[in-house]
């Protein structure tokens, strides 16, 4: 393939119309179907409640929807590099890293810590995030398995991607550490198309682990929503708020994969919007499963498994990936800590909306 290939290649294509809004108008369109048929309230105590579910129903679908706000945040990238997804993979293992860690394990403890003693609640948060790690390394598994049966000589692609892709990489640096000047040169362009041909299908791969991490991990998040917006629109508006910020920077972790394995933009939008769709199937599932009497226990476990998923896929998926792309270790360092520093941005936001306004 000739340079001009290349370019053509790294040229992503035209957004086609965003399906998002008929998701939005679908979601809508349940959740005042659902609440319509809600029993009329008998006693002046569940007066209050009357029209909760439906305004629990769009908060929570307004903190899913911003995901596609970070996945929009593609429409900006002009250009794919080895350099470039390097850093975005880096990036998104930052945020996701310091998310996991940092605030949905702690989530966890604090849920066991309801019911349970601080040794036995710190005891089953741990136990659950392990657990967590072993689901997702399942998964990847299952996953890796269904490109190797849906792909023609998927199998075999992977073991030439295993074995090549380092090496590419370093032709690729060469080639830009070759070129003096801002533009690329055509050696250079025919470089970067080689490791991205060679590397296209794994980083969809990953992209699918990655997806499937943050949707399992934005389950619990709108089951917590729904929750805490049903019994008080007050007191789900700084949730929703909260995870509505931390959710755009993982919208942005599910787009760049795609948009460097595809090369379109409208996919990579459309699946980093619809990874926080699982915040509204969250609350479908809260509706239908989850009551004032619900076990603390049973969302800590789901904090804690979910943070494992996000570690995992961290370890196994982004950072390996990072270095394969661009074996440096001070950017990728650098990109992984310029994710931590966004995300615990977003959640000293967090801290100043939901009570920065109290007094000391």
């Amino acid at each position: 393939m000739g340079a001009g290939g290349a370019k053509s290649w790294r040229k992503a294509p035209r957004s086609g119309l965003f399906p998002v809004p008929p998701l939005v108008a679908l979601c809508l369109l349940a959740a005042v179907l659902r609440s319509s048929g809600t029993p009329a309230p008998h006693d002046g105590a569940r007066e209050a409640d009357v029209g909760h579910p439906s305004q629990a129903f769009a908060m929570t679908f307004a903190a899913g929807l911003s995901t596609g706000l970070g996945a929009l945040m593609v429409l900006c990238v002009t250009r794919l590099s080895a350099r470039l997804l390097a850093m975005t993979m880096a990036f998104s293992a930052g945020v996701m890293m310091y998310v996991s860690m940092v605030a949905v394990l702690h989530e966890s403890y604090e849920h066991f810590r309801e019911e349970h003693t601080e040794a036995r609640a710190y005891a089953f948060a741990t136990l659950s995030f392990f657990v967590g790690a072993v689901v997702m390394a399942l998964t990847d598994d299952v996953v890796h398995l269904l490109f190797e049966a849906l792909i023609p000589d998927g199998k075999k692609r992977r073991r030439h991607v295993a074995h090549n892709h380092t090496a590419h990489a370093h032709a690729a640096q060469l080639e830009l550490g070759a070129a003096d000047s801002g533009d690329e040169s055509d050696e250079e362009a025919l470089a970067i198309e080689s490791v991205f041909s060679s590397s296209k299908a794994d980083v969809l791969v990953m992209s699918a682990v990655l997806g499937i991490a943050i949707a399992l991990h934005n389950l619990p998040e709108g089951m917590a929503t729904y929750v805490a917006s049903y019994h008080s629109v007050g007191t789900g508006a700084p949730l929703t708020i909260a995870i509505a910020i931390h959710n755009i920077p993982e919208g942005l972790a599910v787009a760049m994969p795609i948009f460097h394995g595809t090369g379109s933009r409208a996919k990579a939008i459309f699946w980093g919007a619809l990874s926080g769709m699982a915040e509204p199937c969250g609350a479908f599932l809260a509706y239908l499963f989850v009551n004032p009497r619900t076990s603390q226990s049973s969302f800590g476990a789901m904090f804690a498994v979910s943070a494992g998923m996000m570690v995992y896929v961290c370890l196994s998926e982004l950072l390996p990936a990072a270095y394969r792309e661009h074996p440096s270790t001070r950017l990728v360092t650098q990109a992984f800590f310029a994710g931590c520093c966004v995300m615990a941005s977003s959640l000293v936001l967090e801290k100043f909306s939901s009570g920065g306004s109290a007094e000391p």
